[in-house]
């Protein structure tokens, strides 16, 4: 399940723009749709960099070597063919798209006003409170997310570690031992078949961390995700990231409330 253009865009998010990761992935972006029988060493020199240049940008985005990136290449653009129907949304008022567009926003954040999560969150926000070490993520939009969590708890004193790039993402979980809370926001619930395609996140489930999944898929069921925030959601355009927007901003609100409850007991 790896999304090729979602790991490109990742890496010129979080790449310096002089670096030679960001310089070929910004020129496989920009050129996707004519790359299927270039050479190593021709993208090379498109990218003016070097072979073993190309061959570290592979690894680095979670590819064993070019010809794993050349097989993602070809697969793009029968992908692409299939995301041009994201777009659709449950129709209000055929006469005005902004108007339909928002109705079916406001229409799918009743699903999530019907769901039963608020004793589910304040679990979280304790577990947040008590853990030292405490870190979020999620895949493009989700992490967007993530980020915004980590601004909003830094003014309650709360510092949560996040970051953009898959692979620093796979490394921090993997390397997580039993005294951190990771959070992972995940509308589909396919965070870990994405970011850990070809690998276990835990050798030792005995020594891990404390996992929360929230997701609006009710099916899965992960042996090493601790506790789930489910939701209900419609699954179209207009139902994502909002619920998890809510949804975060809930752990905010309430996390605040609980200190100001833990300063009056003092």
């Amino acid at each position: 399940m790896f999304n090729l253009m979602i790991i490109l865009l990742s890496t010129i998010n979080s790449e310096p723009i002089d670096s030679n990761n960001y310089k070929i992935a910004k020129f496989l972006i920009e050129n996707i749709h004519d790359l299927e029988d270039i050479t190593l060493t021709d993208l090379a020199k498109q990218c003016y960099v070097s072979n073993s240049s190309i061959s570290r940008f592979c690894r680095d985005i979670g590819l064993n070597d070019f010809n794993a990136l050349k097989s993602q290449v070809a697969r793009f653009a029968i992908e692409h063919e299939h995301a041009k129907k994201k777009y659709d949304f449950k129709s209000f008022e055929a006469s005005s798209l902004c108007k339909s567009y928002i109705l079916s926003v406001m229409d799918n954040l009743k699903s999530l006003y019907n769901s039963v999560i608020e004793e589910d969150i304040q679990n979280l926000v304790k577990d947040i409170y008590q853990y030292k070490k405490v870190a979020a993520f999620g895949y493009m939009q989700s992490e967007n997310i993530a980020l915004n969590l980590q601004f909003d708890l830094q003014t309650s004193g709360k510092i949560l570690f996040t970051c953009i790039k898959f692979i620093n993402q796979v490394e921090y979980i993997q390397n997580a031992d039993e005294e951190t809370l990771i959070i992972i926001f995940s509308e589909s619930g396919t965070y870990f078949d994405r970011v850990f395609q070809r690998s276990k996140p835990f050798k030792n489930l005995k020594v891990k961390p404390k996992i929360y999944m929230i997701t609006s898929n009710f099916n899965i069921s992960l042996p090493y995700v601790d506790e789930y925030i489910r939701y209900h959601s419609r699954k179209d355009y207009a139902s994502h990231p909002y619920p998890l927007a809510v949804i975060a901003d809930l752990i905010c609100i309430q996390y605040a409330q609980l200190l100001q409850e833990k300063e009056k007991t003092l």
